[in-house]
């Protein structure tokens, strides 16, 4: 049943009635009267919300008196922000916006009649409050009642462990724990950590009727703890266990305690101590000294939902207990469902496979799951079950499996019981950014401010609890190009828990329905993948709208009709829009005003001013508008602004004046200093900014001192900063977008005085410096102190640099990039690497897993100073290492772990790198594209954990330690992806000759094949793919030379039996397709300008789903037999000028085609117009884009 969740909103209104800017206004208006009842009202009305919410679960009219309470609560929030939105707009009016719209006019000239305006429309909600006030005395509700919370069934020790499945590792894992002798004196405490229903109790059942375990300790006890974690009970219980009854009071705990330690003195015992809640550590530290009268090799094993439980009793690291494998989930609804007599039928088994997937590998879903299809004998019944209502809208599992979950929900306070069904808006198995949900959240007005600390830093602690309570799963970190991220998904039944908690009011869907027939006021969060997505009739469709969030993916969504006609009470917008749509639209802030986030992806040039009258907002986020060029010069007056991002837009070059105004501000990704007056860098003085700063034009710096004024060093919370000296690149596709780097020699003040002025607070864990021209690093920069928390830095471009930052002894640094630094020589500082490992042998970069170097044409040595045999040197744990065109480097350090290997223009360090055993990924480019050796030849070896190889520039391949030819074969068993770039190792079909035979039977397992730029591909390489077998795609392009398969000989149908995708592309000299094998699901030909015809063969092609035929100018026709592709869903021809029509009856054919595309082919294209005889045959097309021109 859905939950109304009235209590956090009418709390979030009270708190803001009371806040300092509405009071303002109210006395300012004359309205102070009005606001105080309101506060009263409220303030009532929350005081007996819990027994009225727990009361609604079976009482109708206390539903209906609740929902008609939080329509009004949120029109009473829209009101008070409305409030608010006048105050902050009367003062940018003040501090210098202009006006230039009627109700700006009204607030200003006329305060009267507006007055009177929001007067009436409080006093009218204080009525209908009042009524609701009157409507809560007949149902006369307790006030301040706790809500009870209903917990599961006791649980025992008793396990049938025949019909346990898939935890044997688990159990093994935790005797193996229990077992092992520890010095430790103190009592051994193993959590077991998991969400609902994922077997933490089975778990524990196992591992107390272990035989094992029941050998090594002589009392094994069993306390179900639930709810009510009372010591007194605890240690009752614990009693009763080992001697019987116990007559002493739960509350006299001295005569208890004296009791306890007569039954465990000098006993060996292991205490189980299931589903436990209680997060008191106080309570806790008692009962574990209560629990030390026992042996020192006792043991206590404690179940939790919550990782805060688990981090408060655990004196072992937590176990936490994921879901069951695919298999393991398989195998345990099998159990179930074919235990009763139904017949196990290929049908049944197809579809009980789709049923477990969706359970997720949760046992309690999957149980429940096969306890309901024991009865159910036909196919028909299954499908009823699995389509019609889905699982997780079945009795049994609504019955059985949310209630369990529920129970998680049911111990968090409201808000936060908001803030987790909220997430019922996104669709399953959505990746959630952790920062992002934080501000949906804020936006919302979910996370209540009370006390020390910002909203920021509450929303994270509300996610953090989330997460440790289980709600929240695969909880990760990882570094994107901007910042460093947190992502986590939702398990599939607890996003079922959230959607039967919010009901109506989410609504994650691929599709906003096109028409409906009225207004759906009940829905007020929405998430979509709509294309294109048509937002003023979305808002027409749901006037309560106040969450619209686009989740389309890879740039394929985007968004029309954006202005809004009528007001709206819209918090979040995020969408995109293309083809300069924003500046076609009129946007009106009065209709948007209630906005306090907004997240842009356009192709805009400029940003409508009027953005800047969205007083509210409180998050901006502008990511890949790529042709935006300046921001809204009145940005200045948008002063509770707290996040600015400015990410992947590479044309911006200035930003606008007075960003030292927004004092709110904490997120500003990306500052570009300008000359003007408000566009210094100085204006970052009072900015307390957390996270990422990138600074650019650091050469327009004037005076060091407004470069000192800045004070980095005191903005603590920064930990990724990046000091550039030019302006951002779009054209730059390094990992680093580096800034362009044109007239950088013009600048205002010394750039070694610059940077030495820019020095940052030492808690930076990404530094970032790139076009610095100076000769030599600041001293802050040489400091050990200052760097020894960073984990990534780069240093890019910095081309006057002779000595390396003391970076080989930083203790956390996993991340290191080096480009275009010319003159350095050497990469570790003499005598400071941090240890001895053997005699000769120094070890640095001690946690170092990424290194790359890239054009340093004078790094001759990785080391400063004399040492005489560099190859003792020792990176740890380098998983991954770049270099690129380093010609003088000659030795490699030991690399014990590397697993990643790229090395272009460096022949020693190629033949070195083939000799690695370690190697999972290996790419060697034999030329620097300026000193092309025609003749080169590469000594092979080949790795046996090789998983993937690139080889750029070769001629011919060399085995080390085996013969040329067929014997030295080395199958690299392990090696599923091979590219050949710019190589000439293909054999003849004029010469008879095996010298690089061997090489290609190397590749037995090969799964992907990539050839570019392979001048001497004339043919079909055949006798190269013939042993092959395991082949699944192979992508030819830009050879000049390949025709494809030889006239007169036909290609066995046994080549590449499992190959699944076949490009060829911009090979101009194509004139015949090589047959492929009827296994392959996709074929793509593109720019292949003298192909003229497709062979026949094609519609033997039965699995074919995709087949795109893209700027093929001299191809006239297509075959008659693809009407035989009966499995083809997207059809793509694109610019394909004098193909004129399809072949007789293929759409008709095509049944199962879903996606029809027709660009740049105007002869074709003009049949399926309103008069061509296509036309009325894509109806049953779901997808379809014609056009006869180009859409580029």
């Amino acid at each position: 049943m859905a939950d109304l969740l009235v209590s956090a909103v009418v709390s979030a209104v009270v708190k803001k009635v009371t806040e300092s800017l509405v009071q303002r206004i109210g006395e300012m208006w004359g309205i102070n009267g009005q606001r105080e009842r309101l506060h009263n009202m409220l303030l009532e009305i929350q005081a007996v919300l819990p027994d009225a919410e727990q009361r609604a679960n079976s009482n109708t009219a206390v539903k209906s008196w609740l929902e008609k309470l939080k329509s009004a609560a949120y029109d009473a929030d829209d009101l008070l922000d409305n409030f608010c939105y006048q105050e902050l707009h009367r003062d940018a009016i003040r501090h210098g916006q202009k006006v230039s719209n009627i109700s700006s006019f009204l607030s200003l000239q006329n305060p009267s009649l507006f007055q009177y305006k929001l007067s009436g429309k409080l006093k009218k909600l204080i009525g209908r409050i009042d009524g609701l006030l009157v409507q809560m005395e007949r149902f006369r509700f307790g006030q301040g009642q706790h809500v009870q919370v209903v917990n599961r069934a006791r649980t025992d020790s008793l396990v049938v462990q025949s019909k346990v499945v898939g935890r044997e590792k688990d159990k093994e894992e935790i005797i193996k724990l229990l077992l092992e002798t520890s010095d430790n004196s103190d009592l051994r405490v193993v959590p077991v950590v998991g969400m609902g229903g994922v077997g933490k109790t089975t778990l524990a059942q196992l591992v107390y009727n272990d035989p094992r375990v029941k050998e090594h300790f002589e009392l094994a006890l069993w306390i179900c703890v639930s709810e009510e974690f009372n010591i007194g009970i605890v240690v009752k219980s614990i009693i009763e266990l080992v001697v019987g009854d116990c007559n002493v009071p739960i509350n006299n705990m001295e005569l208890l305690q004296r009791r306890l330690r007569k039954v465990l003195e000098e006993k060996r015992y292991i205490l189980f101590l299931d589903d436990v809640w209680n997060e008191n550590v106080n309570e806790w530290e008692h009962l574990r000294a209560l629990l030390k009268y026992g042996d020192s090799r006792s043991a206590v094993i404690v179940t939790t939902r919550s990782r805060r439980v688990a981090f408060i009793m655990g004196t072992m690291r937590s176990y936490n207990l994921g879901c069951l494998s695919e298999d393991d989930s398989w195998n345990l609804f099998h159990r179930r469902a074919f235990s009763m007599g139904v017949e196990e039928s290929r049908e049944l088994v197809k579809i009980g496979k789709k049923m477990v997937e969706n359970c997720r590998g949760l046992p309690l879903a999957i149980n429940a799951l096969g306890s309901l299809m024991s009865c159910k004998y036909e196919v028909q019944e299954w499908l009823a079950i699995y389509e019609e209502s889905r699982i997780w809208e079945t009795r049994l599992v609504q019955n059985e499996v949310l209630p369990v979950l529920r129970l998680s929900y049911d111990h968090l306070p409201s808000y936060m019981k908001q803030c987790f069904a909220f997430c019922a808006v996104f669709p399953k198995d959505y990746e959630l950014d952790k920062e992002k949900l934080i501000q949906y959240w804020m936006a919302n007005g979910f996370i209540p401010f009370d006390g020390p600390g910002s909203l920021e830093m509450k929303g994270n602690d509300i996610f953090n609890e989330l997460a440790w309570r289980s709600f929240f799963h695969d909880v990760k970190q990882f570094r994107s190009v901007h910042r460093i991220e947190t992502k986590c998904k939702m398990h599939d039944l607890m996003h079922d828990l959230a959607q039967s908690i919010m009901g109506d009011e989410c609504l994650s869907t691929l599709e906003i329905p096109a028409q409906i027939s009225h207004p759906i006021i009940t829905i007020r969060h929405i998430s979509t993948k709509r294309i294109p997505l048509d937002i003023n009739k979305t808002m027409n469709n749901f006037p309560s709208i106040r969450s619209l969030i686009s989740i389309s993916t890879n740039g394929s969504g985007y968004a029309c009709n954006i202005g809004f006609q009528k007001s709206i009470s819209l918090r979040i917008l995020e969408f995109k829009v293309y083809n300069r749509l924003l500046e076609k639209t009129m946007i009106t802030p009065e209709k948007m005003k209630y906005l306090r986030y907004l997240e842009l992806q356009c192709s805009e040039t400029l940003l409508p001013e009027a953005i800047c009258t969205l007083y509210l907002l409180q998050t901006l986020r502008l990511t890949r508008c790529r042709q935006l060029i300046k921001l809204p010069e009145g940005m200045r007056f948008m002063s509770i602004l707290r996040h600015l991002y400015i990410e992947d837009c590479s044309n911006l070059i200035s930003m606008p004046p007075g960003h030292g105004l927004l004092n709110c501000l904490q997120i500003l990704t990306t500052y570009i200093i300008g000359i003007g007056p408000g566009n210094s860098i100085a204006e970052l003085k009072n900015l307390n900014l957390h996270g990422t700063l990138h600074l650019y034009n650091i050469r327009k710096v004037r005076d060091v001192n407004n470069a000192r004024e800045a004070n980095l060093i005191a903005k603590l919370n920064l930990d990724n900063l990046a000091l550039c000296w030019g302006i951002l690149d779009a054209n730059q596709s390094a990992e680093f977008k580096v800034a362009k780097s044109n007239d950088l020699e013009v600048m205002y003040c010394d750039p070694h005085e610059v940077l030495d002025a820019l020095k940052p607070c030492n808690n930076l864990k990404v530094l970032q410096v790139a076009q610095y021209m100076g000769d030599e690093f600041p001293v802050w920069m040489m400091e050990y102190s200052m760097l020894e928390n960073l984990i990534e830095l780069y240093i890019i471009d910095c081309r006057k640099c002779t000595k390396m930052l003391p970076v080989d002894k930083l203790p956390f640094l996993q991340i290191l990039n080096l480009q275009f630094l010319n003159n350095l020589r050497h990469l570790c500082h003499s005598g400071c690497t941090i240890g001895q490992s053997a005699k000769d042998i120094s070890i640095a970069f001690p946690s170092l897993e990424s290194m790359v170097l890239y054009e340093m044409p004078n790094l001759s040595s990785w080391y400063e100073g004399e040492f005489e045999n560099e190859t003792s040197l020792v990176f740890p744990v380098l998983k991954r290492l770049e270099i690129i065109n380093c010609h003088k480097l000659t030795a490699m350090p030991i690399v014990p772990f590397l697993e990643n290997l790229s090395v272009k223009g460096n022949i020693l360090l190629s033949c070195f790198a083939t000799r690695l055993t370690t190697l999972k990924g290996l790419s060697l480019e034999s030329y620097d594209g300026d000193n092309e050796n025609e003749n080169e030849s590469l000594f092979f070896q080949p790795s046996e954990f090789l998983n993937n190889l690139s080889l750029t520039g070769y001629n011919s391949i060399i085995p080390i330690g085996a013969k040329t030819g067929e014997e030295g074969s080395v199958p690299l068993t392990k090696c599923r992806v091979l590219n050949l770039i710019s190589s000439k190792i293909f054999l003849s079909l004029d010469i008879v000759s095996n010298s690089s035979l061997w090489f290609w039977k190397c590749f037995t397992f090969l799964e992907e094949l990539v050839i570019r730029y392979c001048d001497n591909l004339i043919y079909w390489p055949e006798d190269e793919l013939r042993s092959m077998n395991c082949l699944r795609r192979i992508d030819v392009g830009f050879c000049p030379n390949f025709l494809g398969s030889p006239s007169g000989r036909s290609i066995t149908g046994a080549l590449l039996p499992n190959l699944e995708i076949m490009w060829i592309h911009h090979c101009p000299n194509l004139v015949k397709i090589p047959k492929c094998s009827t296994s392959i699901r996709e074929l793509c030909i593109h720019c292949c300008l003298n192909l003229r015809s497709l062979p026949e063969w094609l519609g033997s092609m039965v699995a074919l789903k995709k087949f795109k035929i893209i700027g093929c100018e001299n191809l006239h026709f297509l075959p008659l037999s693809m009407g035989g592709l009966t499995s083809l869903k997207k059809l793509v021809i694109s610019r394909c000028p004098n193909i004129r029509a399809l072949p007789e009856g293929l759409l008709q054919q095509l049944k199962n085609l879903d996606e029809l595309w027709i660009e740049g082919c105007p002869h074709l294209g003009r049949e399926f117009k309103k008069d061509g005889k296509y036309r009325h045959m894509t109806s049953e097309i779901r997808f379809t884009k014609i056009r006869g021109d180009l859409l580029y």
